[in-house]
């Protein structure tokens, strides 16, 4: 599968409106919604200047998360917004991983119950 990103504005309006499942951390908030419509997984970010100042930790912030749901094939196609709530500590460090690999699995914990697997 591969990680697209969210094309339109309308797109993010569908997924802030009627979320399937929820994952929070002190560094961000992920919303998604099951989209059967497409084979792959899109994915949006919201990184406000106000939150992570400098633009190389922001570009940082979303490769970082886009180059993970590449590396692990997502379980579900699905719509993902993640809203960026403050610069983390350890972003260029490898012990992010072991951070986005429990974040993610309380994501797509969450999205297995809303579809009922």
């Amino acid at each position: 599968m591969a990680v697209m990103p969210l094309p339109s504005r309308s797109d993010f309006d569908v997924i802030f409106k009627s979320p399937d499942a929820k994952s929070s951390s002190r560094d961000f908030l992920m919303i998604a919604k099951l989209n059967t419509e497409i084979k792959d997984q899109r994915i949006g970010f919201i990184t406000p200047k106000k939150k992570i100042r400098r633009a190389v930790d922001r570009n940082r912030f979303r490769r970082v998360i886009r180059e993970y749901l590449r590396r692990h094939e997502p379980f579900f196609p699905a719509d993902i917004v993640v809203i960026a709530r403050k610069t983390p500590d350890d972003l260029w460090s490898l012990t992010y991983q072991q951070f986005l690999n429990r974040s993610f699995a309380k994501l797509f914990k969450n999205l297995e119950k809303a579809c009922g697997k």
